[in-house]
């Protein structure tokens, strides 16, 4: 009989116990302490942080049929019969890096000369000129830990300002699933580097048009390994069932499926009805009536994407809203 392989596992620096490695993962968060260790270093993170769960079930039952209220084609009765079935706590993360970033330049810049050519016109010359100057700010950077998947989180703006130590038992008590990232300090770290490097070449060229030479000083004041909550919630509608994504700290709901109401596609079909009959009169006007037969096409062109319309109001039985 063939020995089945077992999972990788870890032993947390902090407090010795022993946790399973997922799949990709650069960073696996303890289950028993919820110190986080970096696989590629082997050392604890110390700075781990999370926001706090302020949005559970209760909340969200409210929160999801209020926000699809304000959408056309949700059935009036949605918010009574919907029946929420699972609420999923995700703990996502983000690396956080806090720079303090100078960069000195100098380059070529443009400046308006007028001068007035006469009573009645105006000649303006442009010039250009040397110029050298300085970009002094702080500026923070996120960077997602999965590189291609959960595309609603990773556009998010996260308030990391309001921040606090993790809490592995503030998660158990929701029964969350803590999410690592996949991608490393190192790279992670580098993302966040040419984030900052970009930013000020933008501001560079806000001033002069072209650079010819620049000296960048750029600190690292802070990295912080960050877990953001967002639930996962699955919902039925009669025999229609849906999902959405909400963030638990904010109480935003980033997408939600809704289905659509009969009466409204009961609309599209009445539509359809009314592309169909015009179409018909635009082909009438253009093979009939000579004199009318551009007309025709143009009515045939503009009540076939009615027409489409329709049929996609008529067929579509679920849509999904984003922010």
């Amino acid at each position: 009989m063939a020995t089945q392989n077992k999972p990788k596992q870890i032993q947390c620096g902090y407090c010795q116990a022993g946790n399973p490695v997922p799949p990709f993962a650069s960073v696996v968060t303890c289950d028993s302490c919820g110190m986080s260790n970096e696989l590629k270093s082997g050392k604890v993170l110390e700075n781990h942080h999370m926001l706090s769960i302020y949005f559970s079930g209760s909340e969200l039952q409210e929160l999801v049929p209020q926000y699809l209220s304000k959408f056309v084609g949700v059935p009036s009765d949605f918010a009574d019969k919907t029946i929420f079935k699972e609420f999923e706590l995700r703990m996502m993360p983000f690396w956080v890096f806090k720079f303090s970033g100078k960069t000195q330049y100098k380059g070529i810049g443009k400046y308006v000369n007028s001068s007035q050519g006469s009573r009645w016109s105006k000649s303006i010359d442009i010039r250009r000129r040397p110029e050298q100057g300085n970009i002094d700010m702080d500026q923070t950077c996120l960077v997602f830990g999965y590189p291609e998947q959960h595309r609603e989180i990773r556009d998010e703006k996260i308030p990391v300002g309001s921040k606090e130590a993790f809490d592995i038992n503030a998660v158990k008590r929701e029964a969350g699933v803590i999410y690592d990232t996949e991608i490393g300090y190192d790279d992670a770290y580098g993302f966040a580097l040419g984030q900052v490097k970009s930013r000020h070449q933008q501001l560079i060229y806000r001033e002069i048009v072209q650079i010819d030479g620049m000296n960048q000083d750029i600190d690292l004041q802070e990295v912080s390994y960050l877990h953001v909550p967002f639930y996962r919630v699955t919902y039925s509608y009669g025999n229609w069932t849906g999902e959405a994504l909400v963030d638990a700290a904010r109480g935003k709901v980033l997408r939600a499926e809704y289905p659509i109401s009969k009466g409204h596609r009961i609309w599209g079909l009445g539509a359809i009805i009314l592309a169909l009959a015009m179409i018909a009169g635009g082909i009438i006007l253009a093979l009939v009536l000579p004199a009318w037969n551009i007309a025709g096409y143009v009515a045939i062109g503009i009540f076939a994407g009615f027409l489409i319309f329709g049929l996609k109001e008529t067929l579509t039985k679920k849509k999904v809203a984003a922010e």
